[in-house]
Formats: structure tokens, sequence, C-alpha cells
């Protein structure tokens, strides 16, 4: 038996359907494909930057313990001044000048400042 017209139209809009399918199944898993790569590279990329977050962590740790270790230094160098060997720090020297009116004692150094008291 003979097809008609529309017969034959809708076959050919089926077949064009199909095809039209087919070709949206394959961009659907090349776009797959290119999100799954773009997800793959995003994890990366967040497994890098935690390492370097831990790295970063355990530099800063290191650094606040040295420095209170280097704070603990000189807090110990500080509460030994060198008043016990008898001789009178710099700060100390400063602190007498001022008090008796020395004229320029803040530019003077240690040396200047035993001279100018009569202490050295």
């Amino acid at each position: 038996m003979a097809k008609s017209k529309a017969e034959k139209a809708a076959e050919h809009a089926l077949d064009t359907a199909r095809v039209a399918v087919g070709d949206a199944e394959k961009a659907v898993k090349k776009l797959d494909k290119k999100t799954k790569r773009q997800a793959e590279d995003l994890h990366d990329r967040l497994a890098q930057a935690a390492k370097d977050a831990k790295k970063a962590v355990r530099r800063a740790n290191k650094t606040a313990d040295d420095a209170r270790v280097s704070a603990k230094s000189v807090a110990e160098h500080v509460a030994a001044p060198a008043s016990d060997t008898g001789i009178p720090t710099f700060r100390e020297l400063r602190d007498r000048a001022k008090g008796r009116g020395i004229q320029g004692y803040s530019r003077m150094n240690k040396a200047q400042l035993l001279h100018a008291l009569g202490e050295g």
C-alpha cells in the first residue's frame, strides 16, 4: 500500500527528530565531560589551597614560637641589667643626665654620658 504524503512527512519529521535527539545526547555527553573536567580541576586547586593553608599555619606557629623564645630571651636580659657588674646601663645614665639637667644628653652615647656625669 502506498504511503500518503502526510505519512511520509511524518516519518521524515520523526527521522529528523531522532537525529536531533542523537545530536543533543552527544552534546550533553560532551558537556558532562567538560563539567567533570572542570570539577576535577577545581578539586585539585582546592586540595592545593588546603595544603598551602596548612603549610602557612605551620609557618605561623613556628614564627610565633620563635618570637616567644626571642621575647623570653630579651626579657631575661632586660631583667638582669648590666648594673649587676657595677657599670650603669645606658638608660640609667641617660636618666641621671636628664635628672641633672645636662644639655644634649639624648644625643650622647654611653661613654659620653659617663664623661658628662663625671663617672668615666
